[in-house]
């Protein structure tokens, strides 16, 4: 994915220590306080579900040092708390500028995607992946992205702050064996289905851990079509026991794996899945972001 740019451009002479809404009538071309400049931040994110044409949207927090000292992020009520962020085209927007406390104070900087208006606590932000991820946007809306930056020192230049993806994906490849004609196997005739999953959570925005809420039903996650026979799913992570874990439907006739799997944050999965007409039968390998050496194949069926 092409790097995400945000500029936070703005300035002020105000001494207070709160921030400073600008005047409108400014120019780009008026003086700039160097007591106050303004931040400018570079953000990006890397690969995965956040690469579609769906706009991108997050969310930032600041956390100035008090006494030379970082502070806690708090629930609410931070020096920048919950600013929204917007990629459109090849830019950041941003409805309020932003403003150093002074050149003498460091801080903290934590951002999250996709962006929610209302945040109660971020130390317990509540997220969730889609039931039905078969669109661009659901799928998108799915994944979860977390960063930060600790202790910078103000400056007039920009600084870097890279979104991580925190959630796991699984990638789901169909291809055709035994009792299949060329070609009969097609994209348009085949959805895949994970199951078993739990699909809420919180995530603490300073940290970036996320809890599973445990007392939620599991339930099944119909994936995103990517073409070719391939299909993903953004998924929490977490151990997930024993069940119908790939539900493959073909016009109808239904391929089902049962088998217990961990699904672990940042991690991408890739099971390819071998169907019989006959008999439904599964080989299943796994590689991705981190290549982990287990075998979760299995075979079902056969003569």
């Amino acid at each position: 994915m092409a790097g995400f740019c945000l500029m936070l451009a703005a300035c002020t002479s105000d001494d207070s220590n709160e921030p400073v809404v600008p005047d409108t009538s400014e120019t780009p071309e008026a003086p700039i306080d160097p007591t106050r400049p303004r931040v400018n931040i570079i953000s990006r994110a890397e690969g995965g579900a956040a690469d579609t044409a769906v706009p991108l949207q997050a969310g930032l927090y600041m956390v100035n040092y008090l006494d030379g000292k970082p502070d806690e992020l708090l629930p609410t009520d931070n020096y920048v708390n919950n600013q929204l962020m917007t990629w459109t085209d090849d830019a950041w927007s941003t409805s309020t500028p932003i403003y150093w406390n002074g050149m003498d104070t460091r801080a903290d900087f934590y951002a999250y995607a996709p962006y929610s208006a209302s945040v109660d606590d971020a130390r317990q932000l509540p997220i969730s992946v889609n039931t039905d991820q078969r669109t661009d946007e659901a799928f998108t809306q799915s994944d979860f992205l977390w960063g930060m930056v600790q202790g910078q020192t103000p400056t007039t230049e920009g600084f870097n702050l890279t979104l991580s993806h925190l959630l796991s994906q699984l990638t789901v490849v169909v291809t055709a064996e035994a009792g299949f004609d060329a070609n009969e196997l097609q994209a348009s005739d085949v959805s895949v289905t994970i199951g078993g999953t739990r699909t809420s959570a919180t995530a603490d925005v300073q940290t970036g851990v996320i809890t599973i809420d445990q007392k939620a039903t599991a339930q099944d996650v119909r994936c995103h079509t990517n073409g070719d026979l391939s299909y993903t799913a953004v998924l929490l992570p977490q151990q997930v026991p024993f069940a119908n874990l790939i539900q493959v439907d073909w016009r109808g006739n239904k391929y089902t794996l049962q088998n217990s799997f961990t699904l672990e944050g940042r991690r991408q999965y890739t099971l390819t899945v071998k169907l019989k007409k006959t008999k439904s039968g599964f080989d299943i390998g796994i590689d991705g972001w981190d290549i982990l050496p287990e075998d979760f194949g299995g075979t079902i069926g056969g003569e």
